[in-house]
């Protein structure tokens, strides 16, 4: 509309002044001047309110993909000028598939005073995502002229982790190797050496209630002690290059990101002792609510871009991790080196193979090949578990 209005208004006075010349009236050679001037003084209004700006961006470190997120942009003029409404757009990365969002609320910068709009948007991918370009447009006081500029900001860095996503699966008890007393809830209670802090939950015994943590973080937070004898298992995930099936929203490894989030937060609850030993340096002893943090923010920073085989890494787990300890292992496409690699380990593990029917995310790929590679790791000693697709 602002553009069908300024032109409008340059037509009507070029037409002016051409009748004021040809009829020879002053009076209608005067409005035309005044209007070109009007017109010509409204470009440049536009103009300079586009000008001389700094812009900050403020960000959350971390969200999780649905969430609504809040960007906060700050604006400052450089110089003493008058400016009427500007609006800044975001150049959001494309890969980052986000909806949803909204526009920011016009402000009017001004010197030496910071100024502050923001905007909204639900990210639906997992990823690490840069960006520093912002957009600023910005119209006279008229409305009838508008100017847009670019602007390159200091980056600014989101991860957008995945959300858990529930699955119904039943998991081996493991009796005999020290996961059972876990999985029925023994590993963690309230025993002698304390495990960890975390976050009170319904039933928690006052007692445990951790003071200085509670009021650093400004809500209750409870010891966790060791109990009993406690399970240990890790994850590993197909990331060799080529193997992350599908395009868009939810690929075989953001579906395996989002199952191995929700299977970890359920085995830490507990009292397994969980590890992801190729995707992460140590096990530092954190609390629950910490450690939950720390995998959501690992598997959201995860890419499908390893030189190694799903075979290499168990084999090279292997060397990190106790004896006894309990894999998972999420695989979308077969690989012999992983046969090869758990007859290895037969025997001195429990391995249960997540398989992921790549035709699911891809239709390319046959679906009779999945009941190939599930049987030849239930012959290598596995117990393989299909996974069902995942729906975005």
């Amino acid at each position: 509309m602002r553009r069908v209005a300024g032109t409008a208004l340059t037509v009507a006075s070029v037409f002016l002044g051409v009748v004021a010349v040809l009829i020879n009236a002053p009076n209608l050679f005067y409005m035309s001047f005044a209007l070109i001037s009007t017109i010509i003084a409204c470009n440049v209004q536009s103009n300079l309110a586009t000008k001389a700006l700094r812009i900050e961006r403020i960000a959350p470190k971390s969200v999780h993909v649905g969430e609504l997120v809040t960007i906060e942009i700050v604006l400052w003029s450089e110089r003493k000028l008058k400016r009427p409404l500007v609006t800044v757009q975001d150049n959001l990365p494309e890969r980052l598939s986000n909806s949803h969002v909204g526009p920011s609320l016009p402000v009017a910068p001004a010197f030496d005073l910071p100024v502050r709009t923001m905007y909204q948007f639900r990210p639906m991918k997992r990823g690490r995502f840069r960006w520093k370009n912002t957009k600023v447009t910005a119209t006279d006081a008229l409305g009838l002229t508008t100017k847009t500029i670019s602007y390159e900001t200091e980056p600014t860095e989101i991860v957008v982790v995945p959300s858990p996503i529930p699955i119904s699966i039943e998991l081996p008890s493991s009796a005999g190797w020290g996961i059972n007393e876990a999985m029925s809830g023994q590993a963690s209670g309230a025993g002698i050496e304390p495990r960890g802090i975390r976050e009170y939950q319904s039933g928690d015994s006052l007692r445990h209630v951790h003071w200085p943590s509670s009021a650093r973080m400004g809500r209750l937070q409870v010891k966790e002690f060791q109990a009993g004898s406690q399970g240990a298992a890790c994850f590993l995930l197909q990331r060799t290059q080529g193997t992350d099936i599908g395009a868009g929203n939810m690929t075989s490894l953001d579906a395996m990101a989002g199952h191995a989030l929700y299977l970890s937060e359920q085995l830490i609850r507990q009292g397994v002792r969980l590890s992801f030993p190729l995707l992460e340096e140590g096990n530092k002893v954190r609390g629950e609510s910490e450690r939950k943090e720390d995998i959501a923010l690992m598997l959201g920073t995860m890419m499908g871009d390893s030189p190694d085989t799903i075979g290499q890494d168990l084999l090279e787990a292997v060397k990190q991790v106790d004896s006894g300890t309990t894999f998972y292992v999420m695989v979308s496409l077969d690989d012999a080196s992983l046969i090869s690699a758990l007859d290895s380990v037969r025997g001195r593990h429990p391995i249960v193979v997540l398989t992921y029917d790549a035709e699911a995310y891809d239709k390319k790929f046959a679906s009779s090949s999945a009941s190939q590679m599930n049987e030849g790791y239930r012959q290598a000693g596995a117990l393989v578990i299909q996974m069902p697709e995942v729906y975005v």
